[in-house]
């Protein structure tokens, strides 16, 4: 399911190739403008995310938000990690829970000025690819941005939702022997707003 996420990276470069037209001059002016305004975006995001107002959380705190059981499964293992480096840092916590055939991984990442591409794309880009097996897009999930893929081929389910709760907290969850609609009740358990 990882291998489709970047279909989203592929797409924001053809775009950009496509906005110009026919010319090589025109696709390059297109590639520049795109680029400039990316560029701008993440600048704004990465501004605001180093302000007061939007707080990283730390490996500690997203460790102690993941609870114990979630959607009806038990957790069987936890981990936290953390890194900083130039003013930037990142941290980020996961949990795997398990029970009955299924499998639910959650990881939380919060860093400053570091979630400024990922919320960029996602506030700049609609995606939607749908197969007779499932399907590959962006969301608005309760007023967040973010990505869905869901896959079944028979009992086999395979879900994962990726969300940008604010400017300074990623949340992913991804599972396997349920439907998005579990995955979905699964965030809303979670307490990360």
């Amino acid at each position: 399911m990882r291998r489709h996420t970047s279909a989203l990276v592929i797409f924001l470069a053809l775009g950009s190739l496509a906005c110009g037209g026919d010319s090589a001059d025109s696709a390059a002016n297109a590639m520049q403008e795109a680029a400039d305004a990316m560029q701008e975006a993440a600048d704004d995001m990465a501004s605001r995310a180093s302000s007061d107002d939007a707080e990283a959380m730390t490996a500690q705190e997203m460790q102690d938000a993941l609870p114990e059981e979630l959607a009806g499964l038990a957790r069987t293992s936890t981990e936290r990690q953390s890194v900083g480096a130039a003013g930037m840092g990142m941290a980020q916590a996961q949990a795997t829970y398990e029970g009955e055939g299924r499998r639910l991984e959650v990881q939380l990442m919060s860093g400053r000025g570091i979630m400024a591409g990922p919320a960029m794309a996602f506030t700049m880009v609609e995606f939607d690819r749908t197969t007779d097996r499932g399907y590959e897009r962006t969301v608005e999930y309760d007023g967040k941005k973010g990505m869905q893929e869901y896959e079944e081929n028979g009992d086999d389910r395979r879900a994962t939702m990726l969300l940008l709760v604010n400017d300074q907290l990623m949340v992913r969850l991804e599972a396997e022997g349920m439907t998005m609609d579990e995955v979905e009740d699964a965030f809303d358990e979670l307490e990360v707003d």
